[in-house]
């Protein structure tokens, strides 16, 4: 029997990318239920004529809790795996349909396209951004994630053990949780050109030219190198 997976999508400054995003991942997943989580500014974003709405499930959020709110939204959801896609990011059906493919054949860690990886500089922590076009472990994916039910609870889990109060505080650093809540390391794969929205770099838009963004990460990577939960740490290797 076929494991269950479906996709998440979160709607937030961008809706104007959604119905491109729904449609390739119907074309690549016929049968995957598609869940969109509307947390936008905008009240009429089920009144677009670009989203197939025929093929989706789309719920409208109470409150905005950011990227990390597709961890509790798979916790709850019954489904095995998950694809989940940022909504700046452009997959092809076939590169959605083969990060399925991947993450049902090696479920015990995250899989994706781009990502980061932790250094030391001159003793301090830093993160080596935009890690993409390699077949390789990485500390944390970023943009697209395909995994599973279980590591998504387990990475809530590993939020209460680095002491944040509530999932919702990890804010920023849901990536890197979502990412190191397995023992095996994450693995980005070369699935050839990603495409990004011209907005991914665009101050206002972009969260991660917010204040405080990068310095907030690495200071929960430290929180991850302390606690010994992060699997590839360069130039060492935690075991």
């Amino acid at each position: 029997m076929t494991s269950s997976l479906a996709v998440i999508i979160l709607n937030y400054k961008r809706p104007q990318n959604i119905g491109a995003i729904a449609s390739a991942a119907r074309e690549a997943l016929p049968d995957a239920p598609i869940f969109i989580l509307d947390q936008g500014e905008r009240e009429d974003f089920r009144k677009r004529g670009d989203i197939p709405w025929s093929e989706v499930w789309v719920q409208r959020a109470a409150v905005n809790k950011g990227a990390g709110a597709r961890v509790p939204l798979a916790c709850r959801l019954p489904f095995d795996f998950y694809v989940a896609i940022d909504d700046d990011v452009f997959l092809t059906p076939e590169q959605i349909s083969r990060l399925a493919d991947l993450v049902r054949a090696q479920p015990d860690r995250a899989h994706g396209v781009w990502g980061e990886r932790l250094e030391l500089n001159q003793g301090a922590i830093n993160l080596r951004t935009s890690i993409t076009r390699v077949d390789a472990a990485l500390s944390n994916l970023n943009e697209v994630y395909a995994f599973s039910r279980s590591q998504a609870a387990a990475a809530i889990q590993l939020s209460a053990r680095l002491g944040f109060p509530s999932w919702e505080a990890v804010k920023v650093g849901n990536d890197i949780l979502l990412s190191c809540a397995s023992r095996e390391p994450p693995l980005c794969h070369d699935l050839g050109a990603i495409k990004h929205c011209p907005t991914s770099n665009e101050p206002g838009i972009a969260v991660w030219l917010s204040d405080g963004f990068r310095e907030r990460r690495a200071e929960i990577a430290q929180r991850l190198v302390a606690a010994r939960a992060i699997a590839v740490f360069t130039p060492l290797t935690l075991q």
